[in-house]
């Protein structure tokens, strides 16, 4: 796959745009292999996959590529040790987490155990008060319950302090995680995880959820595994997409029929909340499972009792079978979710504030912000979205009474936030994570270090100022390949997710045409033409006034492709990603954005055809005083689209460098406040009140441009 690189830098942010070109010759061949389309292959190679046999498994495997569950380390002894409790009517305690993974692997498990008659209760820690993990205050309840076998899922590779402690109040603990391991196991029973150092099972990206289904496959013998599937795919599969796990593999064929599964489950809690959620979204309640929605329906819901409400309600969903106590519970946590949605918009205003009140954002590359208000379980989704907006890692701390601060952090590619927070841990009372997410405890008089000490390291080892956004586009695509049958084609790549994204792609040279507000002016529609088809587009969190295009202009496009389903009526549909200038037109920009800049400086002599003539400065004038709504308030505009929107408006050629050129004259004569910032292309503007007649022939900039001479002499 040979990738085109093409650099579009729109203000601050770094855009890397690569277009694979898959194999022709491996395309072929998997077209020939399989009897699939030449689109479908090309889409099969651009992910890598080359070989027949690979491309049959992905398009079609089914539970056959499941690994036998005993080649997980342990398994054999879990399997020993519950089956002994189950024989001997011993009372079994499912430790579990409170997001969404944690809540699926508690549900499966408990659903599995009872069916078999088992004495089984489980147990969530509270988010604020206990934290993740094992603890002693649990276990010591645990032991006056009559406990004495433990099974954590997604959790417990790291308590072998509190696994010590229960064997000593003998309760026995089996431990199913699939996080990083230590160097020491804890001395649990068994400690089955397909990431421990002696692991020989084949498929290392399970989530918790997944681990605890390998257990439930192998305590069935590893038989029924069909059975199983048909039984609690659909839980495995909501545990797995909202854990952010890899689709590929097992992932895949399990998340594959989980989703199938969805669409006609016999769960009581998913049906009412996928009722819930659709109603919500106003989507229809008929409409087909993707791992979208649960990635962007079911898993916040669920993930919101674990945040700011009852996390054991979200246990009771996935467990009922009756009916109208799934409804209620679906209504309780689609109400937390919107809660969670106020609160989370709260402190995110209150984050941005703060940030721009007091942030030094030039000198400081990791943002720290604290306050003493702030939601515990929601400072992790506000920090990725400061991430998100501002490029950078943020720490958000909120303080308790007692002047202690509990901090959730978000990072960018490359930049490891544990081992920078790691660096400065003299400065903590705890910390843990990995590359992109983690937490911290820290006294508030230690703050301040803190926050130099990060900033310290992070300057000394990452370079903030060169980091880039990658888009990777599958392949570049035609005006006719835009249509309903290779629409069908992608989605035989479902499920889509981390390690499978959906495809992207790429064309060129495309022609808007017209250009239509929606949802509350928050989204853009877009009619395109390409090789003369006009085809829809839309460009969802892209306002009308900021796109940096408009009617006219031809751009290069990265997108999706989908279909529109309207009143029964099927239309493909282009989903952008992101836009930017065409290639001839890009390069045109740059040049005359150094040919400006060589001109301001006295470098150059700017030829005849960009010196404004007072026309020009009219219709420049016009355009801005129509353009901007008030006085005295500074606008920003873009240089290349503002001079496109002129030449449009008034039927005329005025070029990015005689705009400038005009702007520079309309500050010089006072008309203008012009603000010009460290990207060549944007600009701000605030008009000024006149009264008086201006003569622009009195510039003394203008005469300068028309003056100076080839020699560089005036």
């Amino acid at each position: 796959i040979m990738p085109q690189t093409f650099m579009y830098i729109n203000k601050s942010e770094k855009v890397v745009w690569n277009i694979a070109s898959p194999d022709p010759d491996a395309v072929r061949l998997l077209a020939e292999n399989l009897k699939i389309s030449d689109f479908l292959a090309k889409l099969l190679v651009s992910k890598g996959i080359t070989d027949t046999a690979g491309a049959e498994d992905f398009l079609y495997g089914d539970y056959h590529l499941l690994h036998d569950p005993f080649l997980l380390p342990d398994m054999d002894k879990a399997v020993e040790r519950v089956n002994r409790a189950l024989d001997n009517g011993e009372k079994i305690l499912i430790y579990g987490d409170y997001d969404v993974d944690g809540v699926t692997s508690v549900s499966l498990l408990l659903l599995y155990l009872r069916s078999r008659g088992a004495d089984a209760e489980y147990y969530i820690p509270e988010r604020v008060n206990e934290g993740y993990g094992l603890n002693k205050n649990a276990i010591d309840r645990f032991s006056e319950q009559g406990v004495t076998l433990v099974v954590t899922v997604d959790s417990g590779i790291t308590a072998s302090e509190e696994i010590v402690y229960a064997a000593e109040h003998g309760i026995d603990v089996v431990v199913t995680d699939h996080h990083e391991c230590r160097e020491q196991l804890p001395g649990a029973v068994a400690v089955v995880n397909p990431h421990r150092a002696d692991s020989a099972y084949p498929f290392k990206e399970l989530a918790g959820v997944g681990v605890v289904f390998k257990l439930v496959c192998a305590l069935e013998g590893n038989k029924n595994v069909n059975r199983l599937c048909s039984k609690y795919s659909d839980i495995v599969a909501l545990g797995t997409v909202a854990d952010v796990m890899p689709i590929i593999g097992e992932n895949r064929v399990i998340v594959k029929a989980g989703l199938d599964r969805l669409n006609n489950t016999s769960n009581e809690g998913l049906k009412a909340l996928s009722f819930c959620t659709f109603s919500e979204k106003r989507s229809s309640k008929n409409k087909k499972f993707t791992a979208s929605s649960i990635s962007f329906g079911l898993a916040p819901r669920i993930n919101a009792a674990g945040r700011i409400g009852d996390v054991n309600q979200a246990v009771k969903l996935l467990i009922t079978e009756n009916k109208q106590e799934a409804v209620n519970i679906a209504d309780y946590l689609c109400s937390v979710n919107r809660e969670r949605q106020l609160i989370e918009n709260l402190i995110f205003e209150q984050a941005v504030e703060q940030i721009e009140k007091s942030a030094d954002l030039q000198n400081d590359k990791v943002i720290v912000l604290t306050s003493d208000s702030w939601h515990l379980g929601v400072i992790g989704i506000v920090a990725s979205k400061i991430t998100d907006k501002y490029g950078l890692p943020s720490i958000l701390i909120s303080f308790d009474s007692d002047n202690i601060g509990k901090g959730s952090g978000r990072s960018v590619k490359g930049f490891n936030i544990n081992e920078a927070i790691s660096n400065c841990r003299d400065c903590l009372i705890k910390y843990g994570g990995h590359e992109l997410a983690a937490g911290l405890t820290i006294s508030r008089d230690k703050v301040e270090e803190f926050r130099k000490r990060i900033n310290e390291y992070a300057a000394q080892n990452f370079d903030f100022e060169s980091a880039c956004t990658y888009l990777d586009a599958d392949f570049e695509i035609s005006g006719k390949d835009v249509s309903i049958e290779n629409v069908a084609e992608i989605m035989k790549l479902e499920p889509y997710g981390l390690s499978n994204p959906e495809p992207l792609f790429y064309m060129s040279d495309v022609k808007i045409r017209e250009l239509y507000s929606i949802g509350e002016g928050k989204h853009l529609k877009l009619v395109l033409e390409k090789d003369g088809n006009h085809i829809t587009a839309v460009y969802f969190g892209m306002s009308k006034e900021n796109f940096p295009f408009t009617e006219g202009m031809s751009a290069d496009f990265m997108f999706n492709l989908g279909c529109n389903n309207f009143r029964g009526y099927l239309t493909v549909q282009m989903y952008v990603q992101s836009v930017r200038p065409e290639n001839k037109a890009y390069t045109e920009k740059l040049q005359q954005q150094l040919l400006f800049g060589n001109i301001l400086s006295g470098k150059a002599v700017c030829p005849k055809i960009h010196i404004p003539e007072l026309m020009d400065f009219r219709v420049i004038f016009m355009f801005l005083k129509n353009a901007v709504k008030n006085y005295s308030v500074k606008y920003e505009f873009s240089v290349y689209r503002l001079a496109a929107q002129v030449s449009a408006a008034y039927n005329t050629a005025v070029s990015p460098c005689k705009l400038n050129i005009a702007l520079e004259v309309f500050k010089e004569m006072k008309l203008i406040e012009l603000d010009r910032t460290e990207d060549p292309d944007i600009v701000d503007i605030e008009l000024i009140k006149t009264e008086a007649k201006v003569d622009l022939n009195k510039s003394e900039f203008l005469h300068s441009v028309k003056t100076k001479k080839v020699d560089g002499g005036d």
